[in-house]
């Protein structure tokens, strides 16, 4: 194998042991113990504390002592300083990687300082055990998933479990990691990392992510005494947290402490794993050690396959090479099969189906026979058939819950479980025995999770959601009624159990969730379940006796015909049928919808309290509601009345009471100023207690705006353009001088008999017949068409002659009227020839002096008209 590979096998990644730092120097530690000897009441141990310094840094050195605190814990309160401990450096300590070769890109330096701490002590053999803790304050700045990293502290800790857990759990050792301190990772890169342990007291371990702990301060970064438990976990940026320190695509191998998955951009990591240590099935110590993992921005060429590649509920299984390094340029895989040259491929990602059971050695070989080539082999186990799976008992809070696993396997035999009982504010919900109990000391639901593997290597988890209550569910019945000649049967319903029924007036039998009774007085029946011992229910159930029924059916009404309406008999029955059943939506309810299609309509009703009944009837007459005819919607002109009009009933009244002269008759005069709908309400006297509504809709027609045009002035034989507008019809008069008097728009042409002055009037109609008048004046000339200005104005606003305007007489077309003062400068203009100038530009008024005034229009015959002149402006 190549050069490479070796650092490939020691976890191709930058790995720094995490510890808080006050000058940024120190990367790393762990606390761990070590059994000498004891007698039972006394035991000695060696504390070893490791400190990792990075060797490029700038800041401090490693500390020449640290304290390090002994708790002695308490089952019941707070943990009790048993001494402190200030300990010289034992050894320093240098570790380098050197540089890995030419297949990996861009790799970093790596160099740690070690200092290690180790002294010896004696500890009395107590119930609960011991707490070792060391805190140092500050971590480094900038790291990857922890939030202000550089103001957050670490603490390591060991526990020295007690004799409540086990008479011999003192006699323990901290498991030892096999883990390399300095080794390399690449971001986005497939990475392996054996965090495992072994233990010299032979307990079995299981691995599990879990927080890191913050201690010490900026203000006291080297706590001479440590603080207790609990500890404060570091706050993790968003996107990563204790159970996934480098994000969700980096998992641990619970049974083998192997860090597996592909890396996260480049950066610094907090990781801590946390090792269970069970001692016959049973928990006695949670050894954690903090890594403080550097993602460097490389790449490497490494065939990198996980351990095992297991199916178990098939035959094919598919292969990936973990690293992504842009410097493989080929794959070649052989899956294993004996004697089979047929067993290859050169995809990337090949899968390949297995014609048989077993266990197959897969090798990969990437870059073959090129530069950078590299060779890893896995085990490929082929074992399908494993289906996991438990059951549990009925139960209640504080009540122990039996679970039963209830794992198939085809091959092998299953050989671990792993159950956690979903409380979520415990740690020790957990158990590895195959069917195991648990007391919850709360009610609610909670996902029970058992993981289980065979002898094969098959594992898997499967869940199931578990209902703890703090009583069983038990439910009975309403209170009931029944007959004094009847029995009756009474069902409890609820989990299988134990049901006992009471009193035993009248019952048979008195167990069982289904019993029957027949009292001749009204009793309470109370039945009592226990599903397991300490797991009990109680309900009741009174069942009233009568020995009659009651029943009336209420009184005979009248209603509308076509309406629908609710029976509403008084009774005591609990069955009840109803006739005729044609016009009832549900003839055996209580209270039915009738809609009776005749005038009279007699309805039977018989009640039933088991074999007792009785029987009423109720009679409904049915009359038609109003015939009513109204005057069909109308129109009316803006301001006149119109007459409405309805027939067919006995008392109107109408809605709303809006520009009506009577409101309660049936035919009102209404003016309404906007369009209006009218609503009349008709009742009549034949019987049918309801209304009938009818609407009607009068549109008023808006006024007509009529307009004949503005007052103009016109010269002797030219052609004037008249403009109405505000409806579609129009008439003119008089209609001396016009071209036709029945439309908007007629010319006039005046003569030499027409006088100064002429009055047009013009009625403006629209198709309803709504009309309106408007004039126009019109001032005749004796002169040729002309634009007609003054020569001085006064704006001093006395309302004479304050405004200079121009006047334009026989014009057609004014095209505009412009101001200039001496210099030039345009003062005012306009083509509107109502408008004029008051004397002021841009709001401010001018001074009394001479302006040059133009103007240009055109006239009836389409001859322009230009002119200027000079205006005097007083003040």
């Amino acid at each position: 194998m190549p050069y490479v590979a070796k650092y490939w096998l020691l976890s191709v990644f930058c790995l720094c042991i995490a510890t808080a730092l006050s000058a940024r120097h120190i990367t790393g530690g762990e606390l761990s113990y070590k059994f000498l000897s004891g007698s039972g009441v006394d035991n000695r141990y060696e504390i070893t504390l490791k400190l990792y310094r990075d060797c490029f840094s700038n800041g401090a050195q490693l500390d020449g002592s640290a304290f390090i605190t002994i708790y002695k814990k308490s089952a019941a309160g707070q943990p009790q300083i048993f001494k402190t401990y200030e300990i010289n450096m034992t050894t320093r300590n240098t570790l380098t990687l050197r540089s890995p070769g030419k297949c990996i890109d861009n790799p970093p330096a790596v160099c740690y300082e070690v200092g290690i701490y180790t002294f010896e002590v004696t500890l009395p053999a107590e119930p609960a055990g011991y707490t070792i803790a060391y805190q140092r304050c500050c971590r480094i700045e900038n790291m990857s998933n922890i939030s202000g990293s550089g103001q957050v502290g670490a603490t390591y800790s060991a526990e020295i479990p007690g004799t409540s857990v086990a008479a011999d759990a003192p006699k323990n050792s901290s498991p030892v990691f096999a883990a390399k301190d300095t080794t390399i990772v690449c971001e986005d890169n497939y990475f392996l990392y054996d965090f495992s342990a072994w233990d010299a007291d032979g307990d079995s371990l299981a691995y599990v992510f879990c927080s890191a702990y913050s201690g010490g301060s900026s203000n006291n970064p080297q706590p001479q005494i440590a603080n207790p438990q609990p500890y404060t976990p570091v706050p993790y940026s968003f996107g990563f947290g204790a159970s996934s320190p480098m994000g969700a695509n980096v998992k641990i191998d619970s049974k083998t402490g192997i860090v597996t998955g592909i890396a996260p951009p480049a950066g610094i990591y907090v990781m801590t794993v946390c090792v269970n240590e069970f001692r016959k099935g049973v928990l006695i110590n949670v050894h954690r050690k903090d890594i403080q993992i550097k993602v460097a921005a490389c790449t490497i060429a490494a065939a990198a396959l996980d351990p095992v590649y297991i199916t178990c509920d098939g035959f094919t299984l598919s292969f990936q090479n973990k690293s992504n390094s842009s410097l493989i340029k080929s794959h070649y895989w052989d899956f294993g099969v004996p004697n089979s040259t047929s067993d290859t491929s050169t995809a990337a990602r090949p899968s390949y189906t297995y014609a048989d059971t077993g266990t197959y050695k897969i090798m990969l070989i990437t870059n073959r026979n090129e530069e950078c080539s590299d060779t890893a082999f896995a085990l490929a186990k082929v074992y399908p058939g494993f289906f996991p799976g438990f059951v549990f008992s009925e139960g209640c809070k504080n009540v122990p819950i039996y679970f039963t696993d209830t794992t198939k396997t085809k091959y092998g035999v299953v050989d671990s479980w792993k159950w956690n009982f979903g409380v979520r504010t415990l740690d020790s919900d957990t158990s590895a025995l195959k069917s195991p109990s648990y007391t919850f000391a709360d009610s609610g639901t909670y996902q029970v999770a058992l993981t289980v593997t065979n002898s094969k290597g098959c594992e898997k988890t499967t869940y199931a959601d578990l209902v703890v209550r703090s009583r069983p569910l038990l439910a009975v019945p309403h209170d009931t009624l029944m007959c004094d000649i009847d029995t009756i049967s009474l069902t409890a319903t609820g989990p299988p159990g134990t049901y006992i029924w009471s009193p035993s007036y009248n019952i048979d039998p008195l167990t069982g969730n289904t019993v029957k009774v027949s009292p001749d007085v009204t009793t309470t029946y109370t039945v009592n379940l226990t599903t397991v011992p300490g797991c009990t229910s109680t309900d009741s159930i009174r069942v009233n006796v009568v020995n009659y029924v009651t029943l009336n059916a209420g009184e005979d009404f009248t209603m509308c015909l076509t309406d629908t309406v609710m029976l509403t008999p008084f009774s005591n029955g609990l069955k009840y049928v109803w006739t005729p059943a044609e016009t009832l939506n549900d003839p055996g309810a209580k209270n039915p919808l009738a809609t009776p299609v005749n005038k009279n309509t007699l309805y039977a009703v018989t009640a039933y309290i088991g074999k007792c009944f009785a029987t009423d009837n109720i009679n409904v007459t049915a009359i038609p509601y109003p015939d009513v005819r109204t005057i069909a919607d109308t129109s009316v002109c803006y301001g006149d009345p119109v007459q409405l009009f309805a027939e067919g009933g006995a008392y109107y009244t109408w809605t709303p009471a809006i520009a009506i002269n009577n409101f309660s008759i049936p035919d009102p005069v209404v003016s309404p100023p906007v369009t209006t709908t009218y609503t009349v309400s008709v009742t009549d006297t034949l019987g049918c207690p309801k209304p009938t509504i009818k609407d009607v809709l009068v549109r008023v027609i808006p006024p007509v705006p009529a307009f004949a045009g503005n007052d103009t002035a016109v010269v002797l034989e030219q052609p004037l353009q008249l403009q109405a507008t505000g409806a579609e019809f129009y008439k003119w008069y008089p209609g001396a001088y016009l071209s036709d008097t029945s439309i908007s728009n007629p010319v006039a042409v005046f003569d030499a008999d027409v006088g100064e002055f002429h009055t047009y009037s013009v009625k403006v109609s629209t198709p309803e017949g709504c009309f309106a008048y408007d004039t126009i004046n019109v001032r005749v000339f004796r002169t040729m068409p002309d634009i007609f200005v003054a020569d001085a104005f006064t704006p001093n606003g006395d309302y004479l002659n304050d405004v200079f305007h121009a006047y334009p007489v026989g014009i057609k077309q004014f095209d505009y009227l412009r101001i200039f003062n001496r210099w030039g400068q345009l003062m005012f203009s306009t083509t509107n020839p109502e408008e004029g100038w008051d004397g002021k530009h841009n709001g401010r008024e001018q001074a009394s002096d001479t302006f040059v005034w133009m103007v240009s229009g055109t006239d009836y015959l389409g001859k322009r008209i230009l002119k200027k002149g000079t205006l005097v402006l007083m003040r």
